[in-house]
Formats: structure tokens, sequence, C-alpha cells
């Protein structure tokens, strides 16, 4: 017979995530929000009310690929990023992964909530999952799985960068804000003429990917 013994899932988040790398998340998603706000100002086709009404959304776009780049130059070591497609192949998302883990990025309303329905996400949380299954001869035969991470913004800075468990009905089973492991949340500031023309096809070349064929172009 085998045993489930639930555990700490927020010393699991600091074992599997050391210090560096959460103070380094936070860092990318302020980055993301600077980038879009560069962006609406200096491609033309953005620059206008309609195109502004979309910032949630490209707030999400950004995000995803300021932590999909900073895996890829090794700002985020000893993490995985990956363009995946969602069930019916429609969209492309970024997943990050750890030893343990995978890791969804969304935006949410507030600290209290978790993204809404996806069936990616659904298909990758597991009622059981942050469960240590001991069998008769007290062995593990059972790993963790699935984290998400949501965050959010207040007057463009991050007001929250959560990480953790959710409970499938919209909220967490467990967290943690990893804004609040900071005394003052630090980023790399960008000038308006650091961000050349590449950088922004860049950033439009991903999120078109994203897409339409998972970035691969």
């Amino acid at each position: 017979m085998n045993i489930n013994v639930p555990f700490d899932v927020k010393t699991f988040i600091l074992q599997e995530l050391d210090i560096q790398l959460r103070n380094q998340i936070v860092r990318q998603v302020q980055n993301a929000y600077t980038l879009v706000d560069l962006c609406l100002e200096q491609v033309s086709f953005l620059n206008w009310n309609l195109g502004k009404l979309h910032k949630g959304y490209l707030d999400h776009i950004a995000v995803q690929f300021t932590l999909y780049e900073a895996v890829q130059s090794g700002l985020l070591n000893n993490m995985t990023a990956n363009i995946v497609p969602n069930a019916n192949g429609s969209s492309y998302h970024v997943e990050l992964g750890t030893k343990n883990t995978k890791i969804t990025v969304n935006r949410a309303n507030s600290k209290a909530d978790t993204a809404r329905n996806a069936i990616y996400r659904t298909i990758l949380q597991r009622d059981n999952q942050y469960y240590w299954s001991f069998d008769n001869n007290n062995q593990i035969t059972e790993e963790p799985g699935y984290l998400e991470l949501t965050h959010n913004h207040i007057k463009r800075t991050v007001d929250f960068v959560n990480i953790g468990v959710p409970n499938g009905k919209g909220k967490w089973f467990s967290c943690i804000d990893l804004t609040k492991e900071l005394q003052i949340v630090t980023h790399e500031k960008v000038k308006k003429n650091e961000i050349t023309k590449e950088a922004l096809v860049k950033f439009k070349t991903f999120a078109q990917g994203v897409h339409e064929n998972g970035g691969k172009n």
C-alpha cells in the first residue's frame, strides 16, 4: 500500500529556485514592462489609443519573452525554457523548467488570483502533486510536477510576482511572492536610445511566433 504525505510547498520552492534565480525573475518581469512601454512609444502601429488598449496582452507576452531570453543567455542558470503549443495547437506559450518542475507564466488580476482556466494548465496540474508517495519499501514513487508564476504591476512597477501551486479554483493552494524577498525592487533601467530596431523586431518576431509557429522562425 502506498502512503501519500504532503510536504511544505514553500520550502520546496525555495530549494528549487535559489535566491539569485528568484531575484533575477523579478528583474526580468520589470524589464518586460519597460520593454512594452518603449514599444508603445516607438512602434507607430501601437502608439495610439486602440494600440494602448492591448498593453495587458503585450505585458503577458513580454514577460514570457524576457524570461525566455534570460534562460537562453544564462541569467537564469539551471533553468530551462521551451516554447510549447496548447492542446489544439492554436497558440504557443513559454514553459520554464527546473529539475523537478514545469512552470507556466501568466498575468493575474491580483495577488490572490491564479490565471484563468486554460487547457494546457489543466493538463499539467495534478490533484496528487506535491505529495511524497512512499511504497512498502519506503521508496518515493511520485515526484512534484507543476508550478504557476503570476505577475502584475501598479503604475508600471512590479506589484507582485507569485510562484506556487494553484488550487484549481482560481486561487492559491500555496505560493510565495518573490517581490517580498527584496527590500527594494531593483531592475535594470533601459534608456530609450538603448532599444534598437533589432531588439524591437526580435520581440515582435517572438510575439508573432508564439501564436503562429511556436517562435521557431
